[in-house]
Order: structure tokens, then sequence, then C-alpha cells
């Protein structure tokens, strides 16, 4: 049994971006750059107003001095004048800064003194209320790293660059499958001893959070050659296919065998970790293949510890594993097991974590309410206050 870490990373090194593509920026959120992206041009284009004033020498800009009004600006239109001693100009936020002036004077700060003139009754600085040209980016500069996510702000970034295409990372296909013959879409009446599918219908929300898209392969029945063909139609169908449940050691245990019957060559099984213990991993004709434990939580679990990882390697993210944040614990908790424990947590309104529900793995109604993960070593004990790592999806 190997540690989550040296699963993990024997999952993605086995995993390379896949194939760029230009794409419009407005269909390019949660997309991941495929290379540097250099500022085009200048970020402010010009120097130009930080708000509503006037444009004037800073060596006019003293109070009681009286200024003659020779023009305005606009945002979109500059002045094409030159501001002369004893003049100014009326300015907008973002209008060119006209040629000659060196600072604004905020209209709060002067006086309307007669037809055509204004008194400063509070004066300015050199360069004061001026936006420079190119403080924001100058052209040439790094914009967006290789591997960076267009987040909204990136996105308006990009738009504020002048660029309409943008060349990205090919989003993942995943495709999904739950395995057992128990289990019945939702919407039917529930047969005795059956059991309403729910793992696909979660890991299909947690992935389409990444920008995934994700096909839900109908559960085969427990015998092998239905398993054989819902594992060959997801590597069909996808770049990466999920498994959830019968991937432990049961006589219905189907989905190794079926994979070895595919070709499918397994890297590693069970993992140091409480809960998701019984993970797999191994490929096929290069296509991966994940297989999760059946009970909720721990799916869930394994989802987001080494799923989401997986999917953004494929999408060409700059870190796979993104870091976690921190919180206080709102109460004592412990971990009496010898395994790492995952546990899952809710926040309260003060930002403090509390344990969400019952840790049992297949208690969803805790899982529900959860927001977030905290690692316990075994057997530690920390008390209400202590701030630990939490991990968000």
């Amino acid at each position: 049994m190997i540690s989550l870490e040296q699963g993990r990373e024997r999952l993605l090194e086995k995993l390379s971006p896949l194939a760029t593509e230009t794409t419009p920026v407005s269909q390019a959120t949660g997309r991941f750059l495929a290379h540097d992206l250099p500022a085009p041009i200048d970020l402010p284009p010009f120097d130009n107003s930080a708000m509503d004033g006037f444009a004037v020498r800073s060596s006019d800009a003293t109070a009681g001095r009286r200024l003659r009004l020779v023009g305005r600006a606009v945002a979109g239109c500059g002045y094409e004048g030159v501001v002369e001693p004893g003049t100014c100009v009326r300015l907008f936020t973002g209008s060119p800064l006209p040629a000659g002036a060196d600072a604004v004077v905020m209209q709060e700060d002067i006086r309307q003194s007669g037809a055509g003139e204004i008194e400063i009754l509070e004066g300015a600085g050199p360069w004061e209320n001026v936006r420079f040209r190119g403080e924001d980016l100058r052209r040439g500069s790094l914009a967006l790293a290789a591997g960076a996510q267009l987040t909204p702000q990136a996105v308006g970034l990009v738009a504020a660059l002048g660029l309409h295409r943008i060349e990205v990372h090919r989003s993942p296909v995943v495709a999904v499958i739950s395995n057992g013959s128990e289990l019945i879409l939702p919407g039917v009446p529930l047969p005795p001893a059956g059991v309403y599918e729910s793992n696909g219908l979660m890991l299909k929300a947690l992935l389409e959070r990444t920008g995934c898209g994700v096909v839900l392969v109908p559960p085969p029945a427990d015998e092998l050659p239905s398993v054989v063909s819902a594992l060959r139609q997801g590597l069909e169908s996808a770049d990466l296919v999920i498994s959830v449940g019968g991937a432990s050691v049961g006589e219905l245990d189907l989905v190794r065998p079926a994979f070895e019957a595919l070709g499918g060559t397994l890297d590693f099984w069970q993992l140091a970790m409480k809960p998701g213990k019984q993970f797999f991993f191994g490929l096929s004709q290069g296509k991966p293949l994940l297989g999760l434990p059946g009970n909720p939580v721990s799916a869930f679990v394994a989802g987001v510890l080494l799923v989401l990882p997986a999917v953004r390697r494929l999408a060409g993210a700059r870190t796979a594993v993104p870091a976690p944040g921190r919180a206080a614990l709102g109460e004592p908790i412990q971990n009496q097991d010898r395994r790492r424990h995952f546990v899952r947590v809710r926040t309260d309104a003060a930002g403090r974590i509390f344990p969400s529900g019952s840790q049992a793995s297949h208690f969803m109604h805790g899982l529900a309410q959860a927001d977030g993960l905290v690692d316990m070593p075994p057997g530690a004990a920390w008390e209400a206050g202590f701030v630990v790592p939490v991990m968000r999806w």
C-alpha cells in the first residue's frame, strides 16, 4: 500500500496536457493557456485621468489660482490642443491626458469662478491623479503564464489587451461508470434491494465545475462481459475513465479483471488513506482508468484528491494540485485510526471549520454539508482554535 502523494505522483507523471486549440476569448473561461502570453500593447494604452476633474500644469495647480477653461476631453476622444500656462481642460475618468498637462485637479477641488474660468480650491502636485501609459503592463511583458487558468478576471485582462482568440489546451472528456446490478437510475420506482445511482451524478457535477465534458455510461450488471462493454465504451468516448465501485477483491468486483481483459495494465491499487483506500490506477492504450471506491464519501474524497488533479493535468494547468487554504477549528477533533483521515468539514459564518456530520463513508447527508477536507495524521488530536490547511473544491 502506498501513500496518497506517491500514488498521485505516479498518476500525474503518466499524464500529459491534451492538444491545443484556438478558441474565442468569449468561450475560454475556465480553460488553461497553452503558451506564455506577452502583452501586445501597453496597459493602459495612454496616459489618462484617474477621475473627473481638470487637466492642468502642476505649476499652475495652487490654491486660489484662476485658470481659463479652453476645452474638454472625454473618454474615447482626447483634446488635440496643448494645455498652456494659465489654462485647463475639462476631463473625465479615463480621458486621455492632454499635451502640456502633468496633473489633474479633482472636480471637488475647484469652483466655477465665471464663464469659462475655474478657481482651484486645493492644489495638486506633479502627476497627481494621472494613470500612466503601461503602468499596469508594458508591451512585451508577461501578461499570463502558460498553464494559467482563464478565470473571469483573466478573461477581462485578455480582452483589455485587445485579443479576440487565444490558444488553450483542449478540455478533457471524462467517462464515469458506476458499477453494480443494484443501481437504479433516479426517477423510477425503487425495487426491493435496489439503490438509486448517485455517485455518477455527484462526480459529474464535481467535474463539470472544472470545465470538463462528462459522459455517463449506463451502470453495467455484475457480469464480466457487461463490465468489459462499459469500460470499452468509456475508453472509446473519453480521454479519461472513472470507474466507481467493483474495485475490491470480492466475487463481484469485476472492474480490474475487465480492465485487464481489454489489455489494460494496472499501475497501483490501494492507498494508505481513509476514506478512499480502494483506489486503483491503470492505463489501456495510453488512456487512464481511475478506479474509485463505491461508497459515496470515499468516491467523492478520491475524486477531489486524485481525479481533479488528473483532470487539471490533462487540461494543461500549471499546478495540478492547488494549494490549500487555512482555517481555525471550531471544536476539537481527533483521528484514532492508524491511517491518515481526510475529515469532511463545513465552514461557519465566522470562517471556523467543524466536522460535517458523521464521518462514515456511506453517510451522504454530512457530505452534502461539507465544503472542505482536512488531512489528519494517524493518532492526531487537535484543540479548538488550532489552524489547519483546508482543501477546497
